[in-house]
């Protein structure tokens, strides 16, 4: 029975965001056009994101954040859910591009709005990883911030928080702009895998703070990427979640 019911909560997911979508369409159409100032379609997803998730029985809560570097950044944080792309929406503390898997360019609606306003990653090719890291340095050169979730992907519901990629760190070592840490809190509760339990009800996040790449350290990316790690880690793990890491914690 709760597979059935984790099932109905997924299609009904899919459903709810494709309305939402559908009656902001014009104007989403309007912003999403080339040449369009992409901080208007991003004040755009916000009121996509509060529909979508009140839609889903999701009340999100965004922490506030105030930055305190004026440039652009690389905002990291756990991706446990489906849900956490209009989250980020929400609690970024300023206009981020989104970088995410190619597969999102199949979806109806979505997949067109993923093309005109974010950067896809083939990551079943090499050459598709490295391109899609050349464009999302170029976003940073031209002034805008880049969201990427480390993991690269969803990890099972039993994994704390996946293994981190290189990626997201070599963007902010390679442009020397800080990584900013973002951790969404019971994401996985309200839409777990396909087959998990899921419920209704709050999600909150919050940004842990501002971390800068040590251009002085032999291997400043690994530095960086195992700081954030452990730093996302512990914070998930003291507001209550549980299980698999990849890397042990600071005693």
């Amino acid at each position: 029975m709760k597979k059935l019911l984790s099932y109905i909560h997924h299609f009904w997911y899919y459903l709810v965001a494709l309305i939402s979508i559908v009656v902001l369409l014009p104007a989403l159409l309007w912003t999403a056009r080339p040449g369009a100032n992409y901080a208007h379609f991003f004040k755009l997803a916000k009121v996509w994101s509060w529909l979508y998730l009140v839609g889903m029985g999701v009340w999100p809560r965004p922490g506030k954040y105030k930055m305190k570097h004026p440039g652009p950044m690389v905002l990291a944080a756990n991706h446990g859910s489906d849900l956490d792309i209009p989250m980020t929406f929400l609690a970024s503390p300023v206009p981020v591009v989104f970088m995410g898997k190619a597969e999102l360019l199949k979806l109806p609606l979505f997949g067109y709005f993923f093309k005109q306003t974010s950067i896809a990653v083939d990551r079943s090719s090499y050459s598709g990883r490295k391109q899609a890291l050349i464009d999302a340095g170029q976003r940073i050169k031209d002034g805008y911030s880049v969201c990427i979730f480390p993991e690269g992907g969803i990890p099972p519901q039993k994994q704390l928080l996946g293994s981190f990629k290189a990626g997201a760190f070599k963007l902010a070592v390679d442009n020397n702009v800080p990584i900013v840490l973002m951790s969404i809190y019971q994401n996985k509760f309200r839409l777990g895998d396909w087959g998990e339990p899921s419920s209704l009800g709050p999600v909150d996040t919050k940004v842990i703070g501002e971390f800068w790449p040590n251009t002085d350290a032999e291997n400043a990316l690994k530095e960086l990427r195992d700081l954030c790690y452990i730093t996302l880690a512990e914070d998930l793990k003291n507001w209550g979640h549980t299980g698999n890491l990849a890397l042990p914690l600071r005693s």
